[in-house]
């Protein structure tokens, strides 16, 4: 009697190929959720930066002291004043960040910059940045930044002003690494 092969597969074939199925769904699934973060984090660098070069501009274009001052844990404000009077001030403009990313204030060790003389630069975290207009100049202010983080992670964004440069920079960082320009 002859023996006829029946075409199909076994259960175990059909386990290994979902299991590793599983598996490579798992590490796409990993990879896509770490490129959305620095994805966002980049963005939030990007939007940051492009916010305070705004306030200069307008500063220099009304040709009033302007005031960029955080609201919240995501928001940022340009006031028609300084920033020491702020209370009734106009506001003309918004950012508003996408959750979860946030501003963060210089307790964050993380997020520290130095100048030429290894001097902490100011974080305006707590007391904003004024943008006073100078003829031929920026009317940023000399030196210091805004830093984001995204969510819980060790994901940085910032835009710095330095003396050196007479524009902000958006800048990146990834846990403890060292920061680097976008």
């Amino acid at each position: 009697m002859s023996q006829k092969h029946k075409a199909g597969v076994t259960l175990m074939e059909v386990m290994a190929v979902v299991a590793i199925m599983g598996i490579l769904s798992g590490l796409g699934v990993a990879g896509l959720r770490s490129a959305v973060a620095n994805a966002r984090i980049k963005d939030a660098a990007y939007n940051v930066t492009a916010f305070m070069e705004r306030a200069a501009n307008d500063a220099r274009r009304l040709n009033t002291p302007l005031c960029v001052k955080r609201d919240g844990e995501n928001k940022l404000v340009i006031y028609k004043s300084v920033c020491t009077a702020t209370q009734n001030a106009e506001k003309i403009d918004e950012l508003k960040l996408d959750s979860p990313t946030k501003l963060i204030n210089s307790t964050v060790a993380s997020a520290k910059f130095k100048d030429a003389e290894n001097k902490d630069l100011t974080n305006w975290y707590d007391n904003g940045a004024d943008f006073t207009p100078r003829v031929g100049l920026s009317a940023a202010p000399s030196a210091g930044y805004y830093a984001v983080q995204y969510g819980g992670q060790g994901l940085y964004g910032a835009a710095l002003k330095s003396k050196t440069k007479n524009s902000f920079e958006p800048m990146m960082k990834f846990d403890e690494g060292s920061w680097s320009k976008l």
